[in-house]
């Protein structure tokens, strides 16, 4: 395991203990101290996520995982101000009304995103590649590092793109939905 798949693979567990601490501590200065150890926790995490977004399958799942939770969160911070916007009696056609509904809809779409994104990567059998790897190639926006196997051009992280780099004749397992390889078994050329 790197320390990107370790840090990666400790952010949950951490998030759901900083979020127990600060609910349940009743004390103001311990609550203080709590909360810039979770905010210095968290600009940590995410700044190590700008500066190597994509350097390990841990990483690319909690992507996933947090692009779900600001779906569902804007699927629940639209829908209270869409009662509120009927509750106060607004016009079905107002602004407010609108961005309510709007968001509703966008949180639904990035939660339904990421949620089927992770239970193809996940609860559906992986696709089995077997060829060489050829035409590595970095991009420069978000599609990060692909690689052409068998036919089929599929995205790989940061330490699997520098192994393929040989062009060695391998057998990769890529997930269905991020289409990311997951395992890579180096067979005799």
């Amino acid at each position: 395991m790197t320390t990107a798949e370790f840090i990666a693979a400790c952010f949950w567990p951490l998030a759901g203990l900083f979020a127990l601490l600060l609910t349940g501590v009743r004390d103001k200065a311990l609550r203080r101290y709590f909360s810039k150890a979770a905010i210095g926790f968290a600009l940590l995490y995410f700044g190590l996520w700008a500066l190597f977004p994509q350097s390990s399958i841990a990483a690319m799942v909690d992507s996933y995982i947090f692009a779900g939770l600001v779906g569902l969160a804007c699927i629940g911070y639209g829908y209270i101000k869409w009662r509120q916007d009927r509750y106060y009696g607004f016009a079905v056609a107002s602004k407010e009304t609108l961005a309510a509904i709007g968001l509703f809809l966008g949180g639904a779409l990035l939660a339904g995103w990421s949620g089927t994104t992770l239970y193809f990567d996940f609860a559906q059998p992986r696709l089995v590649l077997e060829g060489r790897a050829e035409n590595l190639r970095s991009g420069r926006r978000s599609a990060g590092y692909l690689v052409d196997i068998a036919g089929r051009t599929v995205k790989a992280t940061a330490p699997d793109f520098e192994r393929l780099k040989l062009t060695p004749h391998v057998r990769v397992e890529v997930g269905r939905g991020s289409n990311y390889i997951f395992e890579v078994e180096y067979r005799a050329n």
